[in-house]
């Protein structure tokens, strides 16, 4: 056993996890201050960084990138492996201090979707010089007041094959309907469906997060249980000898572990069904306090996929370990020593 090439290993790993940490805050809250200044601003409006709403984009997702640092830290160690378990046992150490250190103080700062942006000049009102199309009409604003809200320009009916174009003068502007003020730009940047059921996951995570580090330090821990099952994916770093497919397997679990436990606190359907099974465990003596701070059915769950994960650990290395010392018999061999 090389110590000292398992304590460089070890050191390597702590600086990934804290540029890797510090990079994922920079790119995400990057593209939300980016998102956020396009939901308020309008077309011939130019963008310029906003210190604020970057900094309040980094505290917003440090939670989010803390929990996804064991598929980052798992997905490190495929690409350097390393034969001992000393850094598996830092990699444990980081991951779980954040979760009960760092996590609920983060979380308790950042608060997904309260706050209101009012940094740069923000309107309310669309610009003039613009055509927008609005459901079976087309608008052309040629001056538009932002005190009086009054707007002139002109209008073409696309409903109607002649005499379709006509002036208005005077026009109140309806207040904005969508999350968007220009609809120009929510046209150019709008969420496709599918990313949108993914942030829509991901609100519902920050929400649960919030609300569970404000519940208590028992209450957070019932609801860290989660973190067990995502710790223990590096179980499958050595799941086959095709590396591409032990980084799917391992993306695969740790985002349907998140999306097992964002359901089971966010989606009624889901909770309406853990109901009868709390019941049951409730009856538990063991269990029955645990049911006043959390929810015994997830919790067990998250506990017996860690234990199944943990019996995946110990069967890949043994299995890795005879491969390993088959290959040397057989390297042995062929050279006649």
């Amino acid at each position: 056993m090389n110590i000292k090439q398992s304590l460089l290993s070890s050191l390597k790993l702590i600086v990934f996890y804290v540029c890797m940490s510090t990079f994922m805050c920079i790119a995400l809250a990057a593209v939300y201050m980016i998102y956020t200044l396009c939901i308020n601003m309008v077309a011939g409006q130019q963008l310029t960084f906003d210190v604020k709403l970057f900094l309040e984009g980094v505290l917003l997702f440090l939670p989010l990138v803390l929990v996804l640092q064991a598929m980052f830290m798992t997905l490190w160690m495929i690409r350097h492996p390393e034969s001992t378990l000393i850094p598996i046992a830092i990699y444990a150490a980081i991951y779980l201090v954040s979760w009960v250190f760092i996590l609920p103080a983060t979380s308790r700062e950042a608060a997904f979707g309260k706050s209101q942006y009012n940094g740069q000049n923000v309107s309310d009102k669309p610009s003039a010089g613009y055509f927008r199309a609005s459901t079976d009409k087309i608008f052309y604003y040629s001056n538009v007041d932002e005190t009086t809200s009054l707007a002139n320009g002109l209008c073409v009916d696309t409903n109607k094959p002649s005499d379709n174009v006509y002036t208005f003068s005077n026009i109140r502007l309806s207040q904005k309907r969508t999350v968007f003020t220009d609809s120009l730009i929510q046209n150019t940047i709008e969420m496709p469906p599918t990313l949108s059921i993914i942030v829509n996951y991901i609100k519902k995570f920050f929400t649960q997060i919030d609300q569970c580090s404000k519940g208590g330090f028992g209450y957070w821990l019932c609801f860290a249980s989660m973190s067990l099952p995502l710790l223990a994916v590096v179980a499958l770093r050595r799941f086959s000898q095709w590396r591409l497919v032990s980084v799917i397997s391992i993306i695969f679990v740790t985002f349907g572990v998140l999306a097992f436990n964002i359901a089971c606190y966010a989606d009624n359907s889901i909770t309406n069904m853990n109901g009868p099974i709390n019941e049951v465990l409730t009856k538990i003596p063991p269990l029955k306090s645990l049911a006043k701070i959390g929810n015994p059915c997830v919790i067990l769950s998250n506990i017996i996929f860690f234990l199944v994960l943990t019996a995946a650990f110990f069967a890949f290395e043994f299995k890795n370990r005879k491969f390993v010392e088959g290959s040397n018999d057989l390297r042995t061999s062929s050279t006649g020593f």
